[in-house]
């Protein structure tokens, strides 16, 4: 993603680039942001939900509008475990579309120069085989658990690629397949295997030592 200009063979960054990370708070996107400023980029534009609805069309453009953003990370997402997908399969579609359409478009239309779309592994086949291939998408019947999702994610990808094919847009799509870390979604109920599973493991090592007090501790911090 770096951009710059050539001196003495040399590539001069340019750390002024206005950069807008759409889901900073999140787990990949909050990283992404200690990322950059890690590397000296100081130039971010970032919205929390209350403050941007990127479900919304003419909030998304306007927003695109006024900032003109040099490079867009996309990590803007409604995620969840197996239950938050199973329960709330029309809200995990229309949601990730909407962000993932609105953005798209909107970095075609004010000339983003990079953008960054994150995948998912849940987009490959369920009973695909392993190690999974690029070239093993579509070519079986998703997760049913997660298809919703799944489904948002694989129409972001392929309207990255038919932009790029139709446009001449420099954007682009990763996998950052099972992430867990710092930062992460550890509710029981809305959170990820890992992550629930590392809780849990938390937890019972509490309860192993008879810390009640850290126990109640851990369930006032998160639910």
């Amino acid at each position: 993603m770096e951009d710059g200009r050539k001196q003495g063979g040399q590539v001069l960054l340019n750390f002024d680039l206005k950069i807008f990370v759409a889901g900073h708070r999140g787990l990949v996107g909050s990283h992404i942001l200690d990322s950059l400023k890690q590397r000296g980029y100081k130039n971010f534009v970032l919205r929390t939900k209350s403050e941007l609805d990127l479900r919304r069309q003419s909030d998304t453009e306007n927003f695109f509008a006024i900032e003109k953003p040099d490079w867009v990370f996309l990590a803007a997402a409604k995620v969840g475990g197996i239950l938050a997908n199973s329960t709330y399969k029309a809200e995990f579609i229309y949601d990730n579309l909407a962000i993932a359409l609105n953005i798209i478009h909107s970095a075609f239309k004010f000339e983003v120069k990079k953008l960054l779309n994150l995948g998912s592994s849940c987009i490959y086949p369920k009973f695909s085989p392993q190690p999974m291939k690029e070239e093993y998408l579509l070519s079986g019947y998703l997760e049913p658990t997660n298809e919703p999702y799944a489904i948002a994610k694989i129409s972001a990808i392929k309207l990255v690629r038919y932009y790029n094919e139709r446009y001449g847009t420099n954007f682009f799509s990763v996998m950052p397949t099972n992430l867990y870390g710092p930062r992460d979604n550890f509710n029981l109920e809305t959170s990820h295997v890992i992550p629930a599973l590392i809780r849990k493991f938390h937890l019972a090592k509490l309860l192993q030592k008879d810390d009640f007090e850290g126990i109640i501790k851990d369930i006032r911090k998160t639910p």
